[in-house]
């Protein structure tokens, strides 16, 4: 091959390499990736499975956190609802849950930490009624969280 092609055809991987990249060769994972087409499916078969139980894993961390804070709130003798659902809001961005204030699990974790707060009658109905914004289908969600 003339010299002045070579150059021609070298000149953009000289440049890259100047700018800090580089490239790399392996002829042994080539080899492994067209060897096994297999492998490729099984792995998304894997990251399927444990992408979900990262996500059922969040959640459950998630309804925990929103249950200890019911707790928390309930123990504290509050009615600030807006702090309350502040920080549960947070909790739910700091977990990756979305559409909680929808979701049946989150009322079913207030309901869990009312229950540990061990809350008289009167003051349970009370902050079931508040937490829930007397929506039944909340304060069912609340009352199952709580047996």
């Amino acid at each position: 091959m003339n010299p002045f092609k070579q150059l021609i055809l070298l000149a953009p991987i000289a440049s890259l390499t100047l700018q800090g990249c580089s490239f790399s060769y392996s002829s042994e994972s080539s080899v492994k990736t067209s060897a096994s087409p297999f492998t490729s499916s099984a792995s998304i078969s894997e990251s399927s499975t444990s992408s979900s139980k990262s996500s059922q894993n969040k959640k459950a961390r998630y309804e925990k956190s929103v249950s200890e804070y019911a707790t928390e709130f309930a123990k504290s003798g509050s009615n600030d609802t807006v702090a309350f659902y502040a920080r549960v809001s947070q909790l739910a961005q700091e977990y990756g849950i979305t559409g909680w204030d929808s979701d049946k699990g989150t009322y079913v974790a207030i309901g869990k930490g009312l229950a540990a707060a061990k809350l008289g009658q009167p003051q349970y109905e009370a902050l079931r009624r508040l937490l829930a914004n007397s929506d039944p289908t909340r304060m069912q969600y609340i009352d199952e969280g709580s047996r």
